[in-house]
């Protein structure tokens, strides 16, 4: 019988549909339970929960911070056990739903049942950051879409303050404008192990999947299991920039532009040379820079078509 566990964001709009459709889809030979987070970082301790008590499919319906809570609640167990089989899954009821973008996994329980039943997964890469937490204290967090330093930190501390009246589009369009007014480009130095960068930037990007910021394909070459980063820089880009290629940065497509520079790495240092940055780990404010980065190729098994 297989195992399956949801941990399901307590703040999602649809709990109660979300519960329904678990006891209606999953109905047969399954056991299944359901894990509810009720604040921050919740879902890291109950997806470890839902692991150690021999789950092998924990789904994450929520967003992609919620995605991630999940990815690192399942890492810390499996570190502590790498015998542990265990395969994440999402359904998307988040705010951005970013990295099933690139995944262009199923968006409902029938077809999350569809690839549990069939056992298609994918060996999936993940990001590693060593950074300094809230308190300024040193800390780590796998990473599964995108992490980045520059308006990305601004713009993810900004989206609380909107109502939930706007929808995610909106709500990221008015926190990413609102920041591109106000934000002077800031002065960081990176260090891979295939270039080094040092100047000013909009914002830096380390990527795993292709999208962030509600549907901006701002990593077109990036491919979650090929062992490497994309890296875009916007350098010296300024608010007309970001409103002449929009369009382009929905299509995820490259931009030809001297200032927008894209690089490949497997391990990546990224420092501020002026105050600490606030960084953006898949749609959520972390903590602060410098960032230390290496990847881990194929680590986690997810659900989608092989």
């Amino acid at each position: 019988m297989k195992k399956i566990a949801f941990i399901i964001n307590g703040k999602a709009k649809k709990k109660p549909e979300v519960l329904s459709e678990i006891a209606s889809v999953f109905s047969g030979n399954y056991e299944t339970a359901v894990f509810i987070s009720e604040y921050s970082g919740h879902a890291i301790e109950l997806s470890y929960r839902a692991a150690k008590e021999g789950f092998n499919y924990i789904i994450c319906a929520g967003g992609d911070g919620s995605l991630n809570e999940v990815v690192n609640g399942v890492m810390q167990a499996k570190n502590q056990n790498a015998a542990l089989d265990i395969k994440v899954g999402i359904l998307p009821f988040g705010t951005g739903n970013d990295f099933i973008k690139t995944t262009k996994s199923p968006q409902t329980f029938l077809g999350i049942k569809k690839l549990i039943d069939e056992d298609s997964f994918k060996e999936i890469d993940l990001g590693l950051v060593h950074f300094k937490n809230h308190t300024g204290k040193d800390s780590s967090r796998y990473f599964i879409n995108i992490t980045d330093i520059g308006i990305g930190g601004v713009v993810v501390q900004k989206l609380g303050k909107y109502t939930k009246a706007f929808g995610a589009d909106i709500k990221y369009m008015l926190a990413i404008f609102s920041t591109l007014l106000s934000y002077r480009n800031q002065p960081v130095k990176a260090t891979a192990d295939e270039f080094t960068f040092e100047g000013k930037v909009k914002n830096f990007v380390v990527a795993n999947g292709k999208y962030f910021g509600s549907g901006i394909g701002i990593a077109p070459d990036a491919e979650v299991d090929n062992g490497t980063f994309s890296i875009v820089i916007l350098a010296e880009t300024s608010l007309i920039d970001f409103l002449k290629f929009s369009v382009t940065f929905k299509k995820c497509l490259k931009i030809d532009h001297p200032q927008i520079i894209y690089k490949t790495a497997k391990e990546i240092t990224v420092d501020s040379l002026s105050i600490p940055q606030p960084i953006d780990m898949d749609g959520e404010f972390i903590g602060y820079s410098p960032m230390k980065i290496k990847i881990v190729p194929k680590v986690l098994p997810f659900l989608c078509m092989s």
